[in-house]
């Protein structure tokens, strides 16, 4: 199917979303030693920040999956952007171990409202298109996370920590939202009454058990890769940042290829060479005490999770019997409790054992993954 004019401009205005994200998810990543040492926090307690960061976005995701009912998911994902992009600064920039609780809970909240409205939205885009888009918006968010990462350890080496960094991140996020606002896509509300989402069960409920392990060892990159090469192998802060950065530009360099990739070899087989490469690099990460290796490591998880979520979101999209935009909607639920719930976990069991071992115990959701590989091509994701 041509793309119409209108589509065309759509598509790269939810990208920037997603980029923007991603962004705002780097930055916080770079910052999460510079966090905890400002304001004396343990590893156990640091887990419970993040646990808390989890809780706001649970508490947001059902609330924002009414909003997309009775909004539309345009002015939904547009608000969220909007609070996503001020409290990034907060959380960044507060000391006082009160307030950051507070400021955690607000990021979480903003971040699982954006995450839920603008998947959506871009399950609209896609539809549109009539053409596989998933993989190339996850791109953008994965780009995104690069490039908060990367800035975001040059905003530490350089003493801006203290939350003016962020205070920048956040003036140019709400300049780009307010560039792109009008081209994002306006489809009229699914309806007056009940939930966007659909209760998680059956094919949609299973798809979303796979996303939620792929977002969890995504999630816990975010927030442990750093104390990881500082504890593991020495490294400075702003150095610890490279194993995210690498992490980030190997997801994003693969997503960007994915749907030529799923083209050519077909959903299964990429969703197999993705558990066991994530199987692989987190071992590697984890056993290595050089910053250079452990990034390796952390670049051949970025390829392995590439585009497992964007496939599972497809397969998600043709369900029988289900509207796609309630299948995708319901699976990305399911998955991003990894992706908010798997780092606090992983901080408590790096409090029983240590972190390494944690990421360790992490990397056999790779196992499970590529050993369900056919549950893609089984709801009609392969090509």
């Amino acid at each position: 199917m041509r793309t119409t004019p209108a589509i065309g401009p759509a598509r790269w205005a939810i990208s920037t979303i997603f980029l923007l994200n991603g962004a705002g998810i780097g930055l916080w990543a770079a910052h999460v030693p510079v966090v905890q040492a400002r304001a004396g926090l343990d590893t156990g307690v640091l887990g419970m920040l993040l646990l808390t960061i989890a809780a706001g976005a649970m508490a947001a995701m059902p609330i924002a999956g009414w909003l997309t009912a009775h909004w539309g998911t345009r002015r939904t994902t547009l608000r969220a952007a909007f609070l996503f992009a001020l409290t990034t600064t907060l959380l960044i920039g507060t000391s006082h171990v009160a307030g950051l609780f507070v400021a955690a809970f607000a990021f979480g909240a903003a971040n699982g409202a954006l995450d839920v409205s603008m998947n959506a939205n871009a399950s609209e885009v896609e539809i549109a298109r009539g053409t596989p888009t998933m993989s190339s918006f996850h791109a953008f968010f994965s780009l995104g996370g690069l490039i908060g990462a990367a800035g975001g350890g040059l905003i530490v080496e350089h003493g801006f920590g203290d939350g003016r960094g962020a205070l920048a991140f956040s003036v140019v996020a709400i300049a780009a939202v307010l560039l792109t606002a009008r081209r994002v896509l306006n489809t009229p509300p699914h309806g007056t009454g009940g939930s966007h989402f659909a209760l998680p069960r059956g094919p949609a409920l299973f798809l979303g058990l796979l996303a939620l392990l792929c977002m969890a060892v995504e999630g816990a990159l975010v927030d442990w890769s750093a104390l990881l090469m500082t504890e593991r192998t020495g490294a400075t802060p702003g150095s610890a940042a490279l194993g995210y950065s690498a992490f980030s530009i190997a997801m994003a360099a693969c997503r960007f290829a994915g749907d030529r990739l799923t083209v050519k070899f077909g959903s299964p087989t990429l969703m197999i060479a993705g558990g066991i490469s994530i199987l692989l690099g987190l071992l590697i990460a984890v056993i290595s005490t050089h910053y250079a290796l452990s990034a390796v490591g952390f670049a051949l998880v970025g390829l392995g999770a590439a585009n497992v979520v964007p496939l599972i979101f497809a397969a998600a999209a043709n369900i029988p019997g289900t509207a796609p935009g309630v299948g995708v909607a319901t699976a990305a639920t399911v998955g991003y409790t990894g992706l908010l719930l798997g780092p606090p976990v992983i901080g408590w069991i790096a409090a029983q054992t240590n972190i390494a071992v944690a990421l360790g115990i992490l990397s056999l959701a790779g196992v499970v993954i590529a050993f369900n590989a056919g549950v893609v091509r089984a709801h009609g994701s392969a090509r």
